[in-house]
């Protein structure tokens, strides 16, 4: 099933810049190439770090003074270490002249179609799954931006009471009044937080996300071309919708709020998701929509930047639709709030994983001893 041609996705494709000369490069950002050159230099001292390091680990290291043998092993270790870090530091600088075209075509693109660029953008705020939030469920973020989150330590609260973000935002197209809260951004996320921090279905990916006019429950819609998602969520909260929607995505929504999933993925809303979105994770937490693509390459920029773009206009169109009009009757105030049970969906424990991961090993080291055992019967 092909997705149906689009007139306005075609103009937005015709408008991105094709042809970036090395000059017009030079004269935006001349500071890329000196890093570059730099970076050959630095690959200079990269591969004569590595041929240190194959010498020091062949047999001519028995012909070198006793004084040098002595120190042998530590600089067969050094120069190891070193020559990884010469080779990463040297490629990356090599990439800056390619990283600055990239920027030039991203931002002229944006300027075409009224979009602010920044090359480091404002990070999305860390809310919802694909932004390693963590399992805990927060106060909502009108409640936050007032309050703060009193369940969080000081340290770790935003400026509107909102905790650290895990991501930073590379290339960054965005649109509103405030950068920091843009209503629709589109940019590359990596992952920046330590190894004890939560942690996301991704390190990297690119997305879009936008604000909507009231929050609404927790949903999780996985694309079944990825397989990215079930293995942090539980079968429980998965439901299944009509028609050839799950032959695409699966579903997932708090429980007891199957329903108000039904109200908000309407046949037009999964229409759209069908046609314009099935290879991507979608994500409605809070009053914020989340997409994200696993296509965060140079080469893939035309074709993502501007479907998603297209995509915010449609599906944004749509869901805004079910947004303004839906009610949780649950919640104190149903216009506007949902109740705690909707907030958040359930994550899957990490402790069954664990135990398999353990029973699995050990099953491994003991198989040789049970195996000796029998066979000496």
């Amino acid at each position: 099933m092909q997705p149906p041609a689009d007139d306005r996705l075609a103009l937005f494709r015709s408008e991105w810049p094709r042809h970036i000369s090395w000059a017009e490069v030079r004269a935006e950002d001349p500071e890329a190439f000196r890093m570059a050159a730099r970076g050959g230099w630095v690959l200079l001292a990269a591969v004569l770090t590595t041929l240190l390091w194959w010498f020091l680990g062949s047999e001519h290291v028995d012909s070198l003074p006793a004084w040098i043998s002595w120190i042998s092993p530590l600089l067969y270790v050094a120069s190891l270490w070193g020559g990884i870090m010469f080779w990463l530091g040297g490629l990356i600088m090599l990439t800056m002249p390619s990283d600055a075209k990239r920027a030039i075509a991203i931002r002229r693109f944006g300027e075409a179609r009224g979009l602010r660029y920044m090359r480091f953008g404002f990070a999305p705020p860390r809310v919802g799954i694909m932004f390693a939030e963590g399992s805990a469920v927060p106060l909502p973020r009108r409640l936050r931006g007032r309050l703060g989150d009193p369940r969080r330590s000081s340290a770790n609260n935003a400026a509107d009471g909102s905790p650290v973000t895990l991501f930073r935002a590379e290339h960054a197209l965005w649109a509103g009044n405030l950068a920091y809260e843009p209503t629709m951004q589109i940019g590359v996320a990596s992952y920046s937080g330590s190894k004890s921090d939560p942690k996301g279905p991704r390190h990297g990916f690119r997305y879009l996300t936008m604000g909507l006019s009231r929050d609404l429950p927790h949903l999780m819609i996985d694309s079944l071309r990825n397989g990215s998602l079930r293995s942090l969520l539980p079968g429980t909260e998965r439901m299944s919708l009509e028609g050839d929607f799950d032959r695409y995505f699966a579903v997932y929504a708090p429980k007891g709020y199957e329903r108000d999933a039904l109200e908000i993925l309407t046949p037009d809303v999964m229409a759209c998701l069908i046609d314009y979105g099935r290879n991507w994770d979608i994500e409605v937490v809070e009053d914020r929509l989340i997409v994200a693509s696993s296509k965060v390459r140079g080469w893939n920029d035309c074709d993502e930047v501007t479907a998603l773009l297209r995509f915010s206009e449609i599906f944004g169109d749509e869901l805004g639709h079910q947004a303004a009009t839906y009610s949780d009757p649950r919640a104190a105030h149903p216009r506007y709030q949902v109740a705690v049970a909707g907030r958040r969906l359930t994550r899957r424990s990490a402790a069954w994983t664990t135990a398999i991961f353990i029973v699995v090993v050990g099953a491994m080291l003991a198989f040789p001893h049970v195996l000796g055992w029998l066979l000496d019967r």
